[in-house]
C-alpha cells in the first residue's frame, strides 16, 4: 500500500474548483460539493448496490440489500418533508413518474444484465475509479456510449404504438400521509420477507458501514434534492458528457430527434452547458472524491489491483453499455429510475428493481463475471 496523504491535499482542490463554480454559479458550487461528499461516503462505507444483489441470488446474503431498503425508506421520509414544506419555503420538487412500457420493462432487463456483467452498478462504476485499473475504465467508456446511444433511440421507441400505461403513483390515490405510510409499510413487508427467506435480522452481521454510508447517502442525496429540487441523477450526466464528446469528434446532432430539439440544441452549445449540468457536475464530483479518498487512504493503483485479460475487458465493457443503453431506455438506474421513482411515490420504481434484478439473475445463470467487485459495490 502505497503512504497515505493528507486529507488537506484532497480536499484543497475540491475547495479551489467549487470557488471557481461559486463565482458563476453558487448552486454549482454546492452540487459540486454534494458530488464528492457521495464518492467519498461509496468508496469509504462501501456502500453499493451490485454486490448486494450478487450476494442476496448467490448466498441468499441480504444483509447489504436492508442498507439499500433503509436509503430509501430515509429518501421517502425526505421527499415526504419536502413536500409538507413547500407552502413554507417555496420548494416544489419534480416527481418522477415513468410510463410501464416494453421499452422501459427491456431497458431495466439490460440494465441488470450490465451490471452483472460489469460488477457494478451506476455510481458504483463511477466509485470503481477509486480502484484504477482497466477494468473499471473499459466500464466507464461502455456506460458512456451506451447512455449516449440510448438518447439516440430513446424518442423513436417512445414515438412507437406499444402498449403503455400510466406508472401508479400512490400519492395520486392516498395523498401525502397516506402515500408516505404505503411506502414505508411496503419497505417494511420486504424487509421482513428478506430477512425470514436470508434467515438474517437486519442491522445484526452487516457491520456499520452499509448503514452508516445508507445514512450518509441519504442526507447527501437530500441535499442534492434541496438544492436541485429533483432526485439525484448519475446516467443523465454521463449521456450528455458522450454527445458532447461525439459533437468533438464531428458527430451531427441535426439526425437526432433529441438533441436536434431546442432543449437539446440548448445543452450542446458550448462546454458552460455541459460544465454546469448540475447532473454532469455530481458526476464528476463523485469521481473525484472516490478518487481523492482513495488516494488519502494509499490504495489507489493506476494498473488496478490485478491483471486483467482482454477478455475480462471486453466484458465489463459490453456490460457498460448495456446498463447506459438500457438505463436510458428505463429512464435510469438504482439511482435514478428505482431509488428516484420510490422517494416520488412511484411504483415504477419498484417494478425496475424487480425486472433489472431479473436480468442480473439471467447473467448470473449464464455465467458469473469473473473478478473483484467496485469498491463501493
Amino acid at each position: 500500500m502505497k503512504q497515505p496523504l493528507s486529507p488537506a491535499l484532497a480536499v484543497a482542490p475540491a475547495v479551489a474548483v467549487a470557488a471557481a463554480l461559486a463565482i458563476r454559479q453558487p448552486s454549482s458550487a454546492l452540487v459540486w460539493g454534494l458530488g464528492c461528499g457521495l464518492g467519498h461516503v461509496l468508496v469509504r462505507s462501501r456502500f453499493g448496490f451490485a454486490s448486494g444483489y450478487r450476494r442476496l441470488l448467490q448466498r441468499r446474503d441480504a444483509g447489504s440489500v436492508f442498507a439499500q431498503l433503509l436509503l430509501a425508506a430515509l429518501l421517502v421520509m425526505a421527499m415526504a418533508l419536502v413536500l409538507a414544506a413547500e407552502p413554507l419555503t417555496g420548494l416544489r420538487p419534480k416527481l418522477l413518474a415513468t410510463p410501464l412500457s416494453l421499452p422501459f420493462l427491456a431497458g431495466a432487463f439490460l440494465f441488470g444484465i450490465g451490471m452483472e456483467r460489469a460488477r457494478a452498478c451506476g455510481c458504483g462504476t463511477l466509485a470503481a475509479t477509486s480502484r484504477g485499473g482497466a477494468g473499471v475504465l473499459a466500464a466507464l467508456v461502455g456506460l458512456v456510449a451506451g447512455a449516449f446511444l440510448g438518447t439516440l433511440h430513446a424518442p423513436q421507441l417512445a414515438a412507437l404504438p406499444l402498449p403503455r400505461l400510466p406508472s401508479p403513483v400512490s400519492l395520486d390515490w392516498f395523498g401525502l400521509l397516506g402515500a408516505l405510510t404505503f411506502q414505508l409499510a411496503f419497505i417494511a413487508v420486504l424487509t421482513m420477507v428478506l430477512s425470514r427467506w436470508s434467515g438474517q435480522v437486519p442491522w445484526h452481521g452487516e457491520g456499520r458501514g452499509p448503514y452508516g454510508g445508507a445514512i450518509a447517502v441519504a442526507l447527501l442525496a437530500t441535499g442534492l434534492l434541496l438544492v436541485t429540487a429533483e432526485p439525484w441523477k448519475v446516467l443523465w450526466g454521463l449521456a450528455l458528457s458522450g454527445a458532447h464528446a461525439a459533437q468533438a469528434l464531428g458527430w451531427d446532432p441535426g439526425g437526432s430527434l433529441f438533441w436536434s430539439s431546442p432543449r437539446g440544441q440548448a445543452l450542446l452549445t458550448g462546454p458552460e452547458a455541459w460544465l454546469f449540468n448540475d447532473a454532469v457536475l455530481v458526476d464528476l464530483g463523485l469521481l473525484y472524491g472516490a478518487v481523492a479518498t482513495a488516494i488519502g487512504q494509499g490504495r489507489f493503483r493506476w494498473r488496478g489491483e490485478r491483471l486483467e485479460r482482454l477478455p475480462d475487458l471486453a466484458r465489463r465493457g459490453f456490460g457498460g453499455l448495456l446498463m447506459g443503453y438500457g438505463g436510458l431506455l428505463a429512464s435510469g438506474c438504482n439511482v435514478n429510475a428505482f431509488l428516484g421513482g420510490v422517494m416520488s411515490f412511484s411504483l415504477h420504481g419498484w417494478i425496475w428493481l424487480g425486472v433489472a434484478l431479473a436480468g442480473f439473475a439471467a447473467s448470473l445463470r449464464l455465467r458469473p463475471a469473473p473478478g473483484p467487485a467496485a469498491p463501493s459495490d
